[in-house]
């Protein structure tokens, strides 16, 4: 045997268990799809107007590399928004943090991540209401829930 194929033999099997840990960390396409958030399992109701966009869903779990958040982003017309804030904000009763007024830009959103603010079965959930960056002329509802670790 020749010492470059020793050598590379002895790298792959020291390589090996950390190879197949890696492997076992990363999620596959249906854990993306387990992990869009289902708001009724907190109470909240969805927007009646809006419309659950699995790929854009999937999309952003992608984005956070492993961990548990869910994510469910919705679509709606883009003059909806208003209303849409005002259907949360009687389901949470608090008023959002408004940003971007006088703008096109213009977004509401209701944080429960931290602090006492709104009902606390609601702790960990975050929406955002805004103009969506990624699909013309639409308006989207992003919700973002951290569960609370086990």
């Amino acid at each position: 045997m020749s010492r470059l194929r020793f050598y590379a033999l002895t790298l792959s099997l020291a390589l090996t268990p950390f190879a197949s840990t890696a492997l076992a960390q990363q999620e596959s396409p249906a854990g993306w799809l387990a992990r869009i958030f289902d708001p009724s399992t907190l109470g909240v109701q969805q927007y009646p107007a809006a419309t659950l966009n699995r790929k854009l869903s999937v999309d952003a779990i992608h984005l956070e590399h492993g961990g548990s958040k869910l994510i469910a982003i919705s679509l709606t017309a883009p003059d909806e928004l208003g209303r849409a804030s005002a259907f949360f904000q009687k389901q949470f009763g608090v008023p959002p943090q408004v940003t971007g007024e006088n703008t096109q830009y213009l977004t509401y959103t209701y944080d429960f991540t931290s602090g006492d603010k709104g009902p606390g079965k609601l702790k960990g959930l975050k929406v955002i209401i805004q103009r969506s960056p990624y699909v013309d002329n639409k308006g989207q509802i992003i919700m973002e829930y951290s569960p609370p670790p086990k």
